[in-house]
């Protein structure tokens, strides 16, 4: 009786669910390699689906729908090469890098251009700041990367084994990969080329972390000694350095950009704390604290009647929380006429 050491290839066959053989490695590949007597079918199916899935996220986008980007992101069919070149890389095929590469290069320019040319008949009446759907999507951070890294290894866990290959909807859910680049197209179509950048680099920081996260699971099944194909050890070792490269290059703006999300955040419920305590004993309420602004500023909502408490306090007991932002004050006074019934007005002032 012989004992095998828990060594890499008892750790390919324990996340394969066996040993990789050769008719695996092929199905695999079939599925995400755009080659062979099939190709231009293949690709003609891809591009089909990648042009509708961008129309449905456009107009999802634009209308402010949930529930339709995620019926775009079922559809899209773009993680498809990217998978397919976290495959190549990891088998060191050079002209299936090359060839999944081309793919998703075209694949991206594609969805963006459907979005910018779906937005330009209504661009003079559409603007981004209105649309939760498509706001949410111009500034990423570093919990999109934590979620696109996990992503991929459940992408590519679920390509590499038939028995969980049912579990891909519900990845092409978790990631968004379509949606932002349409979402890049709306903005580019309605000049904001700011807010389009992070769009891109959204959809840049889910690309890298997939091919990342997808070349190592299949390098840990063990697909490379199972290939047949040519292998070239240096074209594996560049993609991997250059993905690494664009990785930690995509952290700088995430990590900024997260900077920035904490700071609003602990100013929002700093301010909310500070508002509640000036409120006390008036007969005013606190209705929101929003901290996201355009403008920089956090803006205080309140209701009530009568005299505001001494703006003079809300000032001096500010300054040390905004961290030099200017505190607006809105003020919905509310008088009652008789029961049942409201008459309301608004005011506002400015705290520098």
């Amino acid at each position: 009786m012989t004992t095998r050491s828990f060594g890499a290839r008892p750790l390919a066959e324990l996340l394969h669910g066996g040993p990789v053989l050769i008719d695996e490695v092929e199905r695999v590949r079939d599925t995400l390699i755009f080659e062979g007597i099939g190709l231009w079918p293949k690709i003609l199916k891809f591009f089909v689906l990648l042009v509708l899935a961008s129309c449905i996220a456009t107009y999802g986008l634009l209308g402010d729908s949930v529930a339709v980007v995620i019926g775009a992101m079922i559809v899209a069919p773009l993680m498809l090469p990217i998978m397919g070149l976290a495959f190549s890389v990891s088998v060191g095929d050079r002209r299936a890098i090359r060839s999944t590469l081309s793919v998703s290069l075209v694949g991206m320019v594609t969805a963006v251009a459907v979005g910018f040319l779906l937005t330009l008949p209504i661009a003079q009446v559409t603007k981004p700041e209105a649309i939760q759907q498509v706001m949410m999507r111009t500034a990423p951070h570093l919990l999109d990367l934590m979620a696109a890294l996990m992503t991929g290894l459940a992408g590519a866990f679920a390509l590499a084994r038939k028995d969980v290959s049912d579990t891909l909807p519900g990845v092409a859910i978790a990631v968004s990969l379509v949606p932002p680049l349409a979402n890049a197209g709306i903005l580019f179509a309605l000049a904001e080329p700011r807010l389009a950048s992070g769009s891109l680099l959204l959809f840049g920081t889910n690309y890298v972390a997939i091919l990342l996260t997808g070349t190592l699971v299949f390098a840990l099944m063990g697909f490379r000694q199972a290939a047949v194909s040519p292998f070239d050890p240096r074209a594996r070792r560049r993609a991997v350095v250059i993905a690494l490269v664009a990785l930690l290059v995509i952290a700088i703006p995430l990590s900024l950009t997260t900077s920035r999300l904490i700071i609003t955040n602990k100013i929002a419920v700093r301010t909310h704390g500070l508002a509640e305590e000036w409120l006390k004993g008036s007969a005013y309420r606190l209705l929101s604290v929003d901290a996201e602004t355009a403008d920089g500023s956090v803006n205080l909502v309140l209701t009530g009647q009568g005299d505001l408490p001494n703006l003079e306090t809300l000032e001096e007991r500010g300054r040390g929380i905004l961290f030099g932002r200017t505190l607006r004050l809105e003020v919905v006074e509310s008088r009652t006429l008789y029961p049942g019934r409201q008459d309301q007005g608004a005011a506002s002032v400015d705290l520098p």
